[in-house]
C-alpha cells in the first residue's frame, strides 16, 4: 500500500474509514470537504462486497453485479472529491446474514473482527502518528460499523486524533438525547459543522451512490441536519475525545 499523501507544509493526513460505500458521504461529508488544501484524503472502504441494493428479496447470486456497481460508485465519488481510495474487500452483512436469514453466529463475528483488525493494522502501518482518522460513531449498532470503529480505536490508542461521525441515516431515527448519551458514554464531546451553504454539494455527492439510497434516505438525512441546526442551519455533527 502506498504512503498516504501529505501537504508540503507537513500537515497531518486525513483518513476516512467507511464500513460500506456511501457511509462517509452520508455522515462525514463536511469533514471531507474540510480537509486542508494540499492534503489528499484517503477513503478506506472496509466491507466492499455486497449483494444488497434496494431490490428485495436479497439474492446472493447478485453479489458480483451489486459489488461491481457499488465499488464503481465509490471510485467515482473518490475521484470527484480528489481522494485516494482503498477497498479492503470484506463481505458485508447482506452476504453473511441477509435480512430474514439466520443470524450470524457470535464466533463468526469475533473471527471476522480479528481479520478486519489485521487488515486495518496494515493500513494504519502506513499512516503517521499525527494523522486524523475518521470512524463511525456506531449509534446504529450495525455490526460492520462497530467492527470498524472498535478496530481503529484499539489500533490507534493515544496516537493522533480520532473523529467520530454520526451514522446516517440511522441517527435520524434516534432521539437526540439518546445519541448524546451514547456518545458521552464513550467519553466524547460534540462539534457541529455548518453545511448550509454546501448542502447542494452534499446532495450531489450522495447522488454518486444512487443504487444505495432508498427514497426515504435523503429526507431523513436532511431532517437530522435541520435538527442539529435548530431549524436555522443544516449541520453534521462529529464527536472527539473530551479534553
Amino acid at each position: 500500500m502506498a504512503e498516504h499523501a501529505r501537504s508540503d507544509e507537513g500537515g497531518p493526513e486525513h483518513v476516512f474509514f467507511s464500513p460500506h460505500p456511501d457511509d462517509v458521504a452520508l455522515g462525514a461529508y463536511a469533514s471531507l470537504l474540510g480537509v486542508p488544501r494540499g492534503i489528499v484524503p484517503t477513503l478506506v472502504t472496509v466491507f466492499s462486497q455486497s449483494c444488497w441494493e434496494f431490490v428485495l428479496p436479497v439474492d446472493p447470486t447478485r453479489a458480483l453485479a451489486v459489488t461491481s456497481l457499488r465499488m464503481g460508485e465509490d471510485r467515482r465519488f473518490a475521484r470527484a472529491h480528489g481522494a485516494d481510495l482503498v477497498h479492503l474487500g470484506f463481505r458485508d452483512t447482506s452476504l453473511r446474514s441477509p435480512p430474514g436469514g439466520v443470524r450470524e453466529p457470535e464466533e463468526a463475528t469475533a473471527a471476522l473482527g480479528l481479520r478486519v483488525r489485521e487488515a486495518l493494522a496494515e493500513v494504519l502501518a502506513h499512516v503517521s502518528d499525527d494523522a486524523v482518522c475518521y470512524v463511525p460513531l456506531g449509534i446504529s449498532s450495525h455490526v460492520d460499523h462497530l467492527l470498524v470503529r472498535d478496530a481503529v480505536r484499539a489500533l490507534r490508542g493515544d496516537r493522533g486524533a480520532i473523529v467520530y461521525y454520526e451514522d446516517l441515516p440511522y441517527s435520524a431515527h434516534h432521539p437526540d438525547d439518546e445519541i448524546v448519551d451514547y456518545a458521552w458514554a464513550l467519553g466524547l464531546t460534540p462539534r457541529c459543522l455548518d453545511l448550509t451553504a454546501l448542502w447542494t454539494a452534499k446532495v450531489r455527492g450522495l447522488s454518486f451512490y444512487a443504487s444505495q439510497l432508498e427514497p426515504a434516505t435523503l429526507p431523513a438525512v436532511e431532517a437530522h441536519a435541520r435538527r442539529l441546526g435548530a431549524g436555522r442551519k443544516l449541520c453534521e455533527r462529529v464527536w472527539t475525545v473530551a479534553p
